[in-house]
């Protein structure tokens, strides 16, 4: 699986870079996430799938104003009437050029989240989502989705720094994609980062990440 981190904003995508230099899954391109199709573009939506701003008016606006409607019945019927931050869910587009979209929520509702561990939690979501979730038909999701478009994650609205976001965005990627909580010592390695999201001091970060 491959991702595209993608984003107008160039201090995100000069982070993204710094912070993803080593991982080969990703690739970050500065300009309009709707240039790079992909399988499956990502919305930092709010917890109640509300999709009329920000990044996700843009989604709205491009592959039809629907989407807002049917996350929003996903969200009643299925999580019985909101998506909270830390959770995940894909639903069809009917587009070409995003077959998929995947609402990770990165706040509750429309608010700043400079502090804490939105951005992580909306990242990680993600991740397990492409890693262990399963299609209607049964079929793993990474067997269908082999490429994700995924914009900055609370870097509009919510007002985290670009840098805090990319450091969030790979300590997701790092717990989740090399299991850290498969082992004890990673599991407890993986907790050692809790007062990062708090006090944003790179000492403060556990792994060995840029």
């Amino acid at each position: 699986m491959h991702f595209n981190f993608i984003d107008t904003n160039q201090e995100v995508t000069d982070a993204w870079q710094r912070v993803f230099a080593d991982v080969p899954q990703v690739t970050v391109q500065h300009g309009s996430i709707f240039d790079f199709p992909a399988d499956a573009l990502v919305s930092p939506a709010n917890s109640f799938g509300y999709m009329n701003g920000g990044i996700d008016f843009a989604i709205s606006k491009h592959l039809g104003w629907h989407l807002e409607k049917d996350l929003q019945y996903l969200i009643r019927e299925k999580y019985y009437g909101e998506l909270l931050v830390g959770q995940a869910e894909l639903l069809p587009t009917g587009s070409p050029l995003f077959p998929y979209l995947i609402a990770a929520p990165t706040m509750r509702t429309p608010m700043t989240i400079t502090r804490g561990p939105n951005v992580y939690h909306a990242m990680r979501a993600l991740l397990l989502l492409l890693e262990h979730e399963r299609m209607p038909s049964g079929e793993p999701v990474k067997s269908v989705i082999k490429t994700v478009a995924v914009p900055g994650l609370g870097t509009g609205v919510g007002q985290v720094r670009p840098l805090v976001c990319a450091r969030q965005m790979r300590l997701a990627w790092e717990d989740v994609l090399t299991q850290k909580y498969a082992t004890v010592a990673g599991w407890e390695t993986m907790c050692g980062n809790y007062a990062y999201f708090y006090t944003h001091n790179e000492s403060d970060i556990k792994y060995d990440i840029p």
